[in-house]
């Protein structure tokens, strides 16, 4: 993931983050106080819904207090009359005071006059509670001077009541009787309230069936509380319930305003735009941002960037950024530059350090093959030295100096001289001795030319830096075998059995012939070492010569020697690796160089330690076409 796009993730989660924290936050405080202010004008409006029963209630109660201390009225009483029944009595005055009931009845009880009269169609109605004849004394209607109005249940439903005693127009007394209204709370009431309040609410017995099921389920705990019960009808509408008491205090009606619920969608809008806002103010300065640091973080790190991504795919550590900045950025391109200046230096310097080390290494695997070649030149020339020493040219010479004793004459010497009758037979032997001789001097120092021939090509390689790719050569596969076994031989190591099995298949091939001969001189020397170190009297070595695939030779190396720890396998051709006390470590990992130089391969094999070991070398060749060797020898 870029850099660019880390920002952006990193500031996209933050805007949002923050968003989220805010829109919570409005949530729980902004919104919380809407549907707190929500509510308390919901219980305002139920409250005015309240008051207007109540001041219904008191209208009513000052119209009878009115009516009943009026000298007419009090002289009704006594005396009842056709003319005030008339006047004030009639279905009019029932219209015109917005009353269904109104009785007059004297100190006793009786009824002087009552009705009871339904204003829709003006017909008379009959309440069980209010007897046409009388009341009793005892009747909560009855006398209530001090009591002020209130609702009372009758079987047409609610009614705002009220009753005063009878009185003269100035109060005064005694009390000759009570007057009593009465309004039915029928629904053209109940419309009229609502459009007087402009609050949508609803009026129920508390104990009618009609009640709603949402209503009943909440009547317990409204009529348990002192205050406004509040409840979320859904998401447009409140429910604000209260309980209205009768004349003796008991709750009688339950009272539901239904609150559009305009504040809290306004709320809503507030937080919803307050949520939009903070988005568009975070995606705005999210732009902002990234623009800015486009400018003056990416940008210029991109070029930072891409000039090292330049630097490691050309190599070229002298190159400068030279940025013209004196930020942070700057500074940062400057100590590149002075970095990557060091680091030149450093290079060159690690280059050559490289070189002497890789010189030193060459060098040190050069001697070493060296060393291994000087001992078999050390032997060939210490065989010509003694062949040189044990010639019979002093017997030679002796005979010769007999003869010219004798005067030159050779015939008289042979004849007559004692002497003479061996010469012959002396000469003979002397000749097949030095013929002998000769021919063993001859080869070896054959093999002491071979020795130094490939120390010249072993010095050659060091003076061509241990790089060069060798000469290829039509090789016979056993020439080099039979060179480096012969070079790979020390005094006092007695004698090694060689079994050379080579399939009838393997013909000549262009190899470069030094190399492989100084491969396997390490390879044999390695067999001997360990033949040796096991101590066991039968040293066998088996040399197998294959040709796996076309273009390819592998030399198999068996010996009987101690054998290789599985975790030896491959330590044995590191660098300065080895388990012997005198060993240096050096051989078989020149000769694993080599084999790679070559273009191919050497492993080591065992079975374990004291079951002898085998060294696989595969290399590339070319074929040399119509050259084929003979069988395999052994």
């Amino acid at each position: 993931m870029s850099l660019r796009s880390k920002i952006v993730l990193i500031l996209s989660g933050v805007v949002i983050l923050f968003a989220a924290l805010d829109h919570a936050t409005q949530q729980k405080l902004v919104l919380g106080s809407f549907v707190r202010l929500e509510e308390e004008e919901a219980k305002k409006d139920l409250q005015r819904v309240v008051q207007a029963l109540e001041g219904e209630i008191q209208h009513l109660d000052r119209r009878c207090d009115d009516w009943a201390a009026w000298d007419d009225t009090f002289r009704f009483v006594e005396h009842p009359n056709a003319a005030y029944i008339a006047s004030n009595l009639g279905p009019e005055g029932f219209h015109k005071n917005r009353i269904n009931l109104l009785y007059v009845c004297d100190a006793r009880g009786k009824v002087v006059w009552g009705r009871i009269l339904d204003l829709d169609g003006d017909r008379p109605l009959a309440l069980r509670e209010l007897p046409a004849e009388a009341l009793s004394l005892a009747h909560p209607l009855i006398l209530g001077r001090d009591r002020p109005g209130g609702v009372w249940m009758t079987e047409h439903g609610p009614m705002l009541v009220s009753s005063k005693p009878i009185l003269d127009s100035r109060h005064g007394g005694p009390a000759r009787g009570t007057l009593i209204l009465g309004r039915i709370l029928t629904e053209e009431f109940v419309a009229e309230l609502r459009d007087r309040t402009g609050v949508p609410f609803h009026v129920w017995p508390v104990e009618s069936d009609a009640l709603p099921p949402e209503d009943r389920a909440v009547l317990d705990e409204v009529t348990a509380s002192s205050e406004f019960v509040v409840r979320e009808a859904d998401a447009s509408v409140l429910h604000v319930r209260t309980t209205f008491p009768d004349t003796k205090a008991a709750p009688t009606l339950l009272i539901r305003a239904d609150i559009a619920r305009d504040i809290t969608a306004e709320g809503s809008k507030s937080v919803r735009y307050a949520l939009i806002s903070t988005i568009a103010a975070g995606l705005l300065i999210l732009l902002v941002l990234l623009n800015l640091l486009q400018r003056t973080v990416l940008d210029p790190l991109a070029v930072v960037t891409g000039h090292a991504v330049e630097i490691g795919k050309s190599d070229e550590t002298f190159r400068k950024l030279e940025l013209a900045r004196t930020d942070e950025i700057g500074i940062l391109s400057r100590e590149f530059d002075r970095m990557m200046e060091k680091l030149s230096q450093s290079r060159a310097a690690l280059v050559k350090t490289a070189r002497a080390a890789g010189m030193s290494e060459i060098a040190t695997a050069v001697l070493h093959n060296v060393g291994n070649v000087l001992n078999s030149v050390n032997v060939s020339a210490t065989l010509v030295a003694q062949r040189a020493s044990h010639t019979d040219a002093q017997d030679l010479l002796q005979a010769m100096q007999a003869v010219e004793a004798s005067a030159g004459d050779l015939a008289s010497f042979l004849e007559r001289d004692p002497r003479g009758k061996h010469l012959q037979p002396l000469l003979v032997s002397l000749a097949e001795q030095m013929a002998g001789d000769q021919a063993a001097i001859r080869e070896e120092m054959k093999t002491l030319a071979q020795g130094i021939e490939h120390i010249q090509e072993l010095v050659r390689s060091q003076q061509d830096y241990a790089g060069r790719s060798g000469v290829l050569e039509a090789t016979d596969p056993r020439d080099p075998i039979e060179s480096a076994l012969a070079m790979s031989a020390r005094p006092g190591e007695g004698e090694f059995e060689l079994a050379l099995d080579q399939d009838d298949e393997v013909e000549m091939c262009s190899l470069d012939r030094h190399r492989l001969t100084e491969i396997l001189v390490n390879l044999f020397r390695n067999a001997r070492e360990a033949m040796v170190e096991k101590g066991a009297s039968a040293r066998r070595v088996v040399v197998r010569v294959r040709r796996p695939a076309e273009g390819r030779l592998r030399i198999e190396v068996e010996d009987d020697g101690v054998g290789i720890p599985a975790g030896n396998l491959e330590r044995v051709f590191t660098h300065g690796f080895t388990t012997k006390k005198n060993g240096h470590g050096f051989g078989l990992h020149a000769s694993a160089n080599a084999a790679s130089e070559m273009g191919g391969t050497l492993v080591a094999r065992s079975a374990g330690p004291g079951r002898g070991s085998t060294f696989l070398l595969e290399l590339p060749v070319r074929e040399v076409r119509g050259a084929r060797l003979a069988g395999a020898r052994t």
